[in-house]
C-alpha cells in the first residue's frame, strides 16, 4: 500500500484511535483560533499508522439496510474524512463567529466544550467535544452542520467515538417536497 492511500486510511484512526489526542487541541478565542478537526486527525494518523481494523459498515437509506464486513483497506475513507474535515472551524476566520462554552458534567463525569454558529449561513453550526477529565483526552466529538441552498436544504449529524464508532446522518429536504435521509455506521471491531 502506497504511503498517501495509507495516511488516509490512518486518518480515520483519529475517529477510532484507541489513545486519542488530549483536548488541549481545543482552542479559544484568547489563543486565535477554535478546535481543529484537521490537526486532531493528522496527530491520530501519527500515532496509529499501521494499525488493523475491522469495520463493520452499515447503512440505512430509504427504510433499507445494508452491512458490510470489511477491514480498515477496503472502506473509502477519503471520502469520510472529507466531510469530517469540511466542518473545521480553526481558521482564524471563524473567530467571533461562534459562541464557545465549557462545562463538567459530573452525572457523566465528563468536561465538555461546546460551540455553536451565532450565524445560519455558517455551514458548521454544533461542535461539541466531550472529554475525560481525568487524563483530558477526547472520548467524542459531534458536530452539526447547515447548507442551505436556493433549491434545498441539508443538515449533517456527525458523530465519533475514538475506537468504537463514526456516524454519519445526512438529511436533505428539496423545495418540491422531496426528502432524503441516509445514515451510515461505522462500527470498529
Amino acid at each position: 500500500m502506497n504511503r498517501s492511500l495509507a495516511y488516509v486510511i490512518i486518518g480515520l484512526i483519529f475517529i477510532t484511535a484507541c489513545k486519542t489526542k488530549q483536548a488541549d487541541n481545543k482552542q479559544t478565542e484568547e489563543d486565535g483560533r477554535y478546535f481543529s478537526v484537521a490537526d486532531y486527525a493528522i496527530d491520530q494518523v501519527d500515532v496509529y499508522y499501521g494499525q488493523p481494523y475491522g469495520i463493520e459498515k452499515i447503512t440505512y437509506q430509504d427504510g433499507k439496510t445494508d452491512t458490510l464486513h470489511t477491514n480498515i483497506e477496503k472502506i473509502d475513507w477519503a471520502a469520510v474524512l472529507r466531510i469530517f474535515f469540511a466542518t473545521d472551524i480553526s481558521d482564524k476566520k471563524y473567530l467571533d463567529k461562534y459562541n464557545f462554552s465549557e462545562f463538567a458534567d459530573t452525572l457523566s463525569n465528563t468536561n465538555n466544550y461546546y460551540y455553536e454558529a451565532k450565524e445560519k449561513d455558517l455551514f458548521t453550526q454544533k461542535l461539541h467535544i466531550t472529554t475525560n477529565p481525568r487524563n483530558n483526552r477526547i472520548t467524542s466529538v459531534y458536530i452539526e452542520t447547515l447548507s442551505n441552498k436556493s433549491m434545498n436544504k441539508r443538515t449533517q449529524r456527525l458523530y465519533y467515538i475514538p475506537a468504537a464508532s463514526i456516524i454519519i446522518q445526512e438529511f436533505e429536504a428539496g423545495k418540491m417536497g422531496d426528502k432524503k435521509e441516509v445514515r451510515v455506521e461505522y462500527k470498529f471491531m
